[in-house]
């Protein structure tokens, strides 16, 4: 529609340009992404057998780490399950090791019940948290197969809800079906960050009593930026942080409103999604859910390594 209605009233925004003011030490983080010994580490191959405790029965053969391990590689290289087995088995020799690798049934079966870490353990977190969502297909006939013999998509997805600082870092990540709501799975991110924060940004789908009270439950000072609805009203109490957004945007427009609050910085997350699908994949490899669920932490946890590597330092132009 090149002409619309409302045109002449809409905002009008001009694309801004950057410039990378780092482009060696990104080089750099880029050339070390591909650097094998950086996802296969020392420290993984002597945590590559579980120590003995002494209980009763057949003890296992490979750690929880080493499991990681294989899964990690697969995610960050793109491999199938019997190539990662394979790569595997070379890096190895390369480096020297005498460890057995485990088989790919193995590796498929072990990630079921895989201990997750907090993602913010390791890292220095910021003080917003800023969530989004998106979806990562699963299994289906692809557009040019439908379209070529005329069958039904059949085609099924999973949610994946991200959590992310103001440095890029991912603080929480859940992957649940289509029907878990967005404003639903922010409880669960939240159990998942063990560090303070200062203040919780999302977009419009996150405007619901069920998200104050997870955020008010877990930091009880935080501030919520979430715009609320245009048809939205005033509570009972009316002095709610849901109120003065009301009365702010009201009174001053919706963008003034964004400006004071920072909600720009929403990007953050939306740029976040951008990489998982970019570096990672935009469809699952696993096909069932729980599988599927150790698949998306080690992804995000290998996108944070990623991130500790170097990021681009881009300045407005």
């Amino acid at each position: 529609m090149p002409y619309k209605h409302s045109q002449s009233g809409s905002h009008k925004f001009t694309k801004p340009k950057y410039k990378v003011t780092n482009w060696p030490e990104y080089n750099d983080a880029l050339r070390r992404r591909g650097d094998f010994t950086v996802w296969f580490t020392e420290g993984a191959i002597a945590d590559w057998h579980p120590a003995k405790t002494g209980a009763r029965g057949r003890p296992q053969e490979y750690s929880d780490h080493s499991i990681e391990t294989a899964i990690l590689i697969r995610q960050v290289f793109h491999l199938a399950l019997r190539q990662t087995e394979g790569f595997m088995n070379s890096v190895a020799r390369a480096m020297g090791s005498d460890i057995c690798i485990p088989d790919f049934s193995r590796i498929s079966r072990r990630s079921i019940e895989l201990p997750r870490h907090v993602l913010s353990k390791a890292m220095q977190p910021g003080a917003l948290v800023i969530v989004d969502s998106t979806g990562l297909k699963v299994y289906g006939k692809d557009e040019w197969h439908q379209e070529k013999h005329a069958v039904p998509a059949r085609r099924t997805w999973r949610k994946l809800h991200l959590m992310v600082d103001e440095n890029h870092q991912l603080l929480a990540c859940e992957l649940t079906t289509p029907e878990v709501g967005d404003s639903t799975a922010v409880a669960d991110l939240l159990d998942q960050i063990d560090s303070p924060f200062e203040t919780f940004i999302g977009d419009g789908a996150y405007d619901s009593e069920a998200v104050s009270k997870a955020v008010v439950t877990k930091q009880c000072d935080a501030k919520i930026v979430v715009p609320p609805h245009k048809t939205a009203v005033w509570s009972s109490d009316g002095d709610t942080m849901r109120d003065r957004h009301i009365r702010e945007i009201k009174a001053h427009g919706k963008i003034a409103w964004q400006r004071k609050n920072g909600y720009g910085l929403r990007a953050h997350a939306e740029l976040a999604i951008q990489r998982y699908k970019r570096i990672i994949a935009s469809a699952m490899k696993a096909r069932r859910l729980p599988q599927q669920k150790t698949e998306a932490w080690i992804s995000a946890s290998a996108l944070n390594t990623m991130t500790n590597l170097g990021m681009p330092v881009s300045v407005k132009i």
